[in-house]
């Protein structure tokens, strides 16, 4: 087999899975002045006054809209997979017809397979993570469900049992968040078709399209503004 791969496609391999990983780790797992990191700390404020309050119909309610969003996006990227695979299956054909266009790099038939290949695990990978969100998310309606009324809770207690439904919850939406940034990267890996400095800059893009939602986006300003106010009258109550 011919792959005929240049150094620049697999420079641009290497630029697209390095991007995607240290994002994640940018965005998931470190600093407080990031959207994620307030949103984290918000859900966990959400859950302590959930178990303070004795009408918890609201957060059923809220949490339901969050569960179909999941759902959609799980049966969506399924029905992308199950393309991209039918296509996969008539490789020569969809080959001659992407090379007939001026825009298209030429290249074997061997690396365009392996280029859908590779674009039908980014989006199983996107499907993953979806379904492993939504059955966390199975989890916290569980914990949700079974929580007792207020009534019979200590202030020690309601923190420490809030501290923990937070935890799966926001692991569920971590989650989401993970498959829901394979749609953005997919896009970037379309670009390897028609050129690897393409695929390269589409990328980046979509990493700094990424990076600034995180910390410079109205959304950003707005939720750090709002989780101030929140310390401030958590404060103003002591």
């Amino acid at each position: 087999m011919t792959f005929n791969a240049s150094a620049l496609d697999f420079l641009a391999l290497a630029a697209f899975f390095a991007a995607i990983v240290a994002y994640s780790r940018y965005a998931d797992h470190s600093g407080e002045r990031l959207l994620n990191a307030r949103m984290r700390e918000v859900r966990t404020r959400w859950m302590r006054r959930y178990l303070a309050r004795e009408d918890r119909v609201l957060d059923s309610i809220l949490t339901g809209h969050s569960i179909n969003s999941i759902a959609l996006f799980s049966s969506a990227t399924l029905l992308i997979v199950v393309a991209l695979l039918g296509v996969l299956t008539n490789t020569d054909m969809a080959y001659r017809l992407a090379t007939q266009s001026s825009f298209v790099a030429h290249t074997t038939v061997e690396l365009f397979q392996i280029k859908l290949i590779g674009l039908i695990c980014v989006f199983i990978y996107g499907f993953y993570r979806f379904t492993w969100a939504l059955l966390q998310y199975n989890y916290y309606l569980a914990l949700l469900g079974s929580a007792p009324v207020r009534s019979r809770l200590t202030e020690s207690t309601m923190e420490q049992m809030a501290d923990q439904v937070s935890v799966v919850l926001n692991s569920a939406v971590t989650s989401f968040h993970s498959g829901f940034r394979t749609y953005y990267y997919a896009l970037a890996w379309v670009g390897w078709f028609f050129h690897p400095l393409l695929f390269i800059a589409a990328t980046a893009f979509v990493t700094f399209v990424l990076v600034y939602r995180q910390i410079a986006s109205p959304a950003a300003g707005a939720i750090r503004a709002y989780t101030a106010l929140l310390h401030e009258a958590d404060r103003d109550k002591d």
